[in-house]
Order: C-alpha cells, then structure tokens, then sequence
C-alpha cells in the first residue's frame, strides 16, 4: 500500500488509487497492415524463440542443472542393466547422448534461431529417450 490509498490522504474518493485514463483510439488507418497498435504480430516460432531466450538469460544456471539431470537419466539406464541382466535399458542413452550435445550447443548460441533449434534438439532427442524406456518397460514385461 502506499499513502495515497489511505482514506482522507488527499487521494482519489473511495481512498484507492486511481489507475490512468485509457490511452485514446488510434484513428483507422495508421498502422500498417499485419500489426497491431502494440507492435508486429508475432507467429508461434518467434513467440517460442523469445520465451526461449528470455529464460535462458534470465537463468543461466539452467543449462547444468539439465545436463545434471541427462548425466542422472544416463547413469539410471545404466544402473538398470546391471539390475536386469539385460542389455535393453540402454537404448535411450545415444537419444541422451544426443540431447547433451544440443544441450551443449545451445549454450554457445548467439542468436535467438540458433537457440531455439538447439533446445528443440535436446527436448525432442529427451522425449523420445524417455519414449523409448517406456517401450522397453512395455516389451520386457
């Protein structure tokens, strides 16, 4: 709260503060055709790239906690070929391997495109590794 929303400080009636006026219609035809009054209408790949960026800039730290996790993921299907005697948990390891690398390669990338194409990599090569364990769960059984 601030001292202007205290009732009989001088503030608007009701004691709230009082948002600003709308800002007034543009008249028809000033903006170009394909944007809005807010700026260039934006498709899902530029949507995604910018979210995409933001997170990465803004949390930097990301990138190792997810290869953390790959290196956890790896280590489990591992782990599990000791415990089932069986060579089939490790099919999903080159799809982690892979993910790693664009993991990897996404940290160096300068631009938003480069960017996007290198987590896209690592969730799709991730998804389908995880797909994968969930088919040989399925088949072992």
């Amino acid at each position: 709260m601030t001292a202007d929303s205290f009732p009989g400080s001088g503030a608007a009636p009701g004691g709230g503060v009082q948002a600003p006026a709308p800002p007034a219609p543009e008249p028809a035809g000033t903006t170009p055709a394909g944007t809005t009054p807010a700026g260039p209408v934006l498709g899902f790949r530029e949507l995604s790239e910018r979210v995409i960026a933001s997170v990465a800039d803004r949390y930097p730290w990301l990138n190792r906690v997810l290869m953390g996790m790959l290196a956890v993921f790896t280590g489990t299907c591992v782990v599990a070929v000791v415990s089932r005697l069986s060579p089939l948990p490790l099919i999903p390891v080159p799809l982690f391997v892979v993910a790693a690398y664009g993991l990897r390669q996404a940290r160096g990338a300068t631009e938003r495109r480069q960017l996007f194409n290198w987590v896209l990599l690592f969730a799709l090569a991730t998804i389908v590794g995880f797909w994968l364990i969930a088919v040989v769960g399925r088949w072992v059984e």
